[in-house]
């Protein structure tokens, strides 16, 4: 497998996110696209089943997927999420890469980025009891503002970092080893934290530091893997199983719920918290 380049993004994008949709899709056994006795050579939906589900030439759908097409109607790319039945977010991430105007991203001022990281501090007051919090901002930068939060992320670690990229710390050598130890379903994590990605670059938030980050990785087949699924992620909530240290030196898998706190101030920079 080609290692990507992150220059030719939106391209890459539409052909893999494409065919992970259509790899995922039961076919329809009614469509007369439908071969009931042929052998099926690839999983989910075939080609000729999305075409002609979408209404469209089989011809003008394989452009489409091969990334050699970015201009198809508002009506041909409504056929073809419904044909794919792709759900909010992915109707989302497939509009934003076509879109050949990025999208208004607001410019948040560093007094107003100062104003949310105090008001996202104050937050944090609020919740004594929580078993572990950070603050995400636009690049996914991690910052951990208690000493039991860091112990958690880097257990044994004598001076774990107060700050890091949340990119670092799932797949950059020296962190990994604590970020598969922490979350036990790892992988699970792992391509959360590259949807995550997929949604700033598709937005156009993202910066130098963060593509070059990615680009790097990419090197890594395990990494690109991951990567070339193209499945955008946008998490407000949810539940993690993670090892947690005991007071005698062994660890216990403990069920962790989150709430994501965004900053009204910055909407960029949010406080995750694990009760």
């Amino acid at each position: 497998m080609s290692i990507p380049d992150l220059r030719n993004y939106r391209r890459d994008a539409v052909s893999g996110f494409l065919r992970t949709q259509r790899a995922g899709a039961s076919p329809d056994p009614s469509s007369p696209a439908f071969d009931p006795v042929g052998e099926r050579r690839v999983a989910g939906m075939r080609r000729e089943e999305v075409a002609w589900a979408a209404g469209i030439s089989l011809d003008y759908y394989v452009k489409l997927e091969q990334g050699r097409m970015l201009n198809p109607s508002p009506s041909v790319l409504e056929s073809i999420m419904e044909a794919l039945r792709l759900s909010d977010l992915g109707r989302r991430y497939l509009r934003l890469l076509f879109e050949d105007n990025p999208p208004q991203v607001a410019c948040t001022a560093a007094g107003d980025r100062r104003l949310a990281r105090a008001t996202l501090d104050e937050v944090v007051a609020h919740f004594p009891e929580a078993m572990m919090r950070h603050i995400l901002d636009r690049d996914l930068h991690l910052v951990l503002p208690d000493a039991a939060s860091r112990s958690i992320l880097f257990p044994d670690l004598a001076e774990p970092p107060e700050e890091l990229s949340l990119v670092d710390y799932m797949f950059a050598g020296q962190y990994r080893e604590h970020s598969r130890r922490v979350y036990v379903d790892w992988r699970d994590k792992a391509a959360e934290v590259i949807g995550l990605v997929h949604m700033k670059l598709v937005t156009r938030v993202a910066s130098d530091e963060l593509v070059a980050t990615v680009q790097g990785l990419l090197h890594d087949p395990a990494f690109r893997r991951l990567w070339t699924r193209y499945l955008p992620c946008q998490n407000t909530s949810g539940c993690w199983r993670l090892r947690l240290p005991d007071d005698d030196g062994r660890t216990t898998v403990r069920d962790c719920r989150y709430i994501t706190v965004t900053a009204a101030d910055d909407p960029e920079q949010c406080l995750v918290i694990y009760l």
